[in-house]
């Protein structure tokens, strides 16, 4: 199912493949911005609630750094087939950075407040988009096919650490030199991404995937938009695996969000910190054993075999409170192994990708996939609160509908209809692998 074209990888310098030591940059440019970038999200969010005292608008802070980029991911999908992806790279950085810059000025003037916040924030989600899809694309340019796992592994591995490190750097920055200090980071960020990206943009866009100027084509944005529709459309393998993961992703999208609800129902922060705590390191498990990967020939098979293992992980939740004093840590011991296999899962499925769409094609191609497997997580963050609170917690409650029932087994309180909850997606999830697997062995 692959598709190769002349890439950066077959290139040597001093023994090294160049295209590992371009990677590496990148990589490196892209995890220095994307700290900046979490930590200025963190920080803002902080002062806005304060500022606000309201949930509300905490929420819509969050939202705005993530929608833009997801709803704008077609557009700029489009062009990164038209236009050197290295260089839409390098314009997402310095986009990105003039949107933090302006918050800065902002501050400093003491007239930013939350609709310039909204507005920046809001214009700087798009700017990120550029970053992470070129990104995406640019990485099987680079790497050998039989080596992407492993590569993934790299680049899980560095998000890891990221997401591990923000809360601490955020906290640190706020308290000893206050809002414009994370803001000054972000924009250090930045500059420095650029400056490494600077040093291989050139020798990255002479082979960066993308096909040459055909008057045949569509040139168009809408029309070459609708191309990748129609690519999708017409490959009945990888939009059943598109199908596929929106609807796992929707029910860990329920699993990611009740997941503090359920901690605090039955324990307290410091605990919370710590099954926080062991997410992270299932990441850095995950990644390492990507790194550690040989190429498969059937990643399908393996995906599934994974993505089964979290659905039994996922109905074993429902037995963690027969032992009160065990339950922090069995959900612990869960959580990490969760982590871990996600991580893996979501690799997988990104080589996949990689590996069976036209180099010339990922832009537009992968954009759709973006965004079709992942709108159903913010689709999932709005009705798993509700389903808890007024469907399955009140089920488990004490003299609850189901307490001389399923209560026995699962028990009664707080939380337990949050873990009921979470069987249901581990059995939706084994059924999905089922169904999903049937019906590839027959395409």
């Amino acid at each position: 199912m692959s598709h190769e074209t002349e890439a950066v990888y077959v290139e040597k310098d001093d023994g090294v493949y160049l295209g590992n030591v371009a990677f590496f940059m990148m990589l490196g440019a892209t995890l220095i911005s994307l700290l900046g970038t979490l930590m200025t999200d963190f920080a803002l969010g902080q002062w806005v609630y304060k500022q606000t005292n309201s949930a509300t608008a905490y929420g819509v802070i969050g939202f705005a750094a993530l929608a833009p980029q997801l709803l704008f991911s077609p557009f700029i999908g489009t062009l990164l087939d038209r236009y050197p992806r290295g260089t839409l790279m390098v314009l997402g950085h310095a986009g990105a950075g003039v949107c933090t810059l302006s918050l800065v000025l902002l501050y400093a003037s003491d007239v930013l407040n939350f609709w310039y916040i909204l507005i920046f924030v809001g214009i700087g989600s798009i700017f990120n988009g550029f970053i992470s899809q070129s990104f995406m694309v640019l990485v099987p340019t680079l790497i050998p096919e039989n080596k992407l796992i492993k590569f993934q592994g790299f680049i899980q591995g560095g998000l890891g650490v990221v997401e591990l490190s923000v809360p601490a750097l955020a906290a640190f920055f706020l308290v000893s030199v206050g809002l414009e200090g994370v803001f000054i980071a972000d924009v250090v960020s930045f500059v420095s991404a650029i400056c490494l990206l600077l040093l291989i943009v050139k020798k990255i866009n002479k082979s960066d995937g993308r096909a040459e100027p055909n008057t045949d084509q569509p040139t168009s944005t809408k029309s070459q938009l609708m191309y990748g529709l129609r690519y999708l459309v017409n490959h009945t393998k990888l939009l059943t695996l598109l199908l596929f993961m929106g609807a796992i992703n929707f029910s860990v999208g329920i699993v990611h969000v009740l997941l503090t609800p359920l901690v605090l129902s039955f324990s307290s922060v410091v605990e919370l910190g710590t099954v926080m705590t062991a997410a992270g390191v299932g990441t850095l498990v995950g990644s390492a054993l990507l790194v550690l990967f040989n190429d498969m020939n059937n990643k399908v098979a393996l995906l599934c075999g994974l993505l089964f293992v979290i659905g039994l992980l996922l109905i074993n939740t429902t037995v963690i409170f027969v032992d009160p004093q065990l339950t922090i840590w069995i959900l612990t011991g869960i959580v990490l192994s969760l982590t871990m296999l996600f991580v893996m899962v979501d690799s997988v499925n990104q080589v996949i990708w990689q590996t069976s769409v036209p180099k010339e094609l990922q832009g537009r191609v992968l954009s759709i996939q973006t965004l079709v497997s992942q709108i159903s997580l913010p689709l999932a963050f709005l009705i798993a609160g509700p389903m808890a609170d007024y469907l399955f917690e009140p089920l488990f409650a004490v003299n609850g509908p189901l307490t001389d029932s399923l209560g026995h087994f699962i028990g009664v309180g707080p939380g337990r209809g949050i873990v009921f909850l979470y069987g249901i997606c581990g059995i939706m999830i084994i059924l999905s692998v089922g169904v999903f697997y049937k019906f590839s062995k027959r395409q």
